[in-house]
């Protein structure tokens, strides 16, 4: 049986392609500690691989090594070559490459990250809970200082309009430029068919994910 562990910010884009998988999403703010991350996948891994699931996606990058040291007993486990979400959702990792070159000072948005409040003007308004509205727009100025762009990723989802234009004034917020960059779905099929290629890593069971297996 196959399944799919992934980030809940990518829910959306997962369904589009393929809404019947057997699917689990963690959290979203687990990329923010590494180490609750790993922690949570492998045991969202033990848990399916209990459950007779004998091919297992993982719908993250290397996620600041977040996924570094998982492993699995008894399944395959089928996982992206590449840091992060953003390479997932515009296709590949040249993309993003592609992309850094150009800007590396750069901030990507997506309906996902939108939606679990991954932006600037939903940190502003949690920090302006706990700090006050000084404080709080100089915690944001400080963060973004050395940020020059913003950039929706436009995936293939339906709906995206009002994400496209709260990306737009989260940019003017922060003020930095604007941009939208059309999503590549490929990346993420070649994960759901199971595919091993230069894009995608399978182990075999027992084997554990090593960081350079991905980057």
């Amino acid at each position: 049986m196959d399944k799919i562990i992934a980030c809940s910010t990518i829910r959306r884009e997962i369904e589009a392609i393929n809404p019947d998988i057997e699917s689990e999403y963690l959290e979203y703010g687990l990329h923010r500690t590494p180490k609750k991350l790993n922690k949570k996948v492998q045991e969202a891994v033990k848990e399916s691989e209990e459950a007779g699931f004998s091919r297992i996606r993982l719908g993250y990058g290397l996620c600041s090594n977040g996924i570094a040291g998982i492993s699995s007993e008894k399944a395959k486990l089928i996982v992206p070559r590449m840091h992060d979400c953003i390479s997932i959702l515009l296709g590949s990792s040249q993309s993003y490459h592609n992309e850094f070159c150009k800007n590396p000072g750069t901030i990507y948005l997506s309906r996902g990250w939108i939606e679990f409040g991954g932006d600037p003007l939903t940190q502003f308004e949690n920090y302006k809970e706990r700090v006050g509205a000084d404080f709080a727009q100089e915690t944001i100025e400080l963060e973004y200082k050395n940020y020059t762009r913003l950039v929706f990723i436009n995936t293939w989802v339906d709906g995206l309009e009002e994400y496209r234009e709260y990306a737009r004034q989260a940019a003017d917020f922060v003020n930095l430029e604007f941009e939208i960059k059309e999503g590549n779905p490929d990346l993420l099929k070649m994960l759901l068919a199971g595919e091993e290629n230069d894009e995608i890593a399978v182990f075999e069971p027992g084997r554990i994910i090593l960081r350079t297996d991905l980057v």
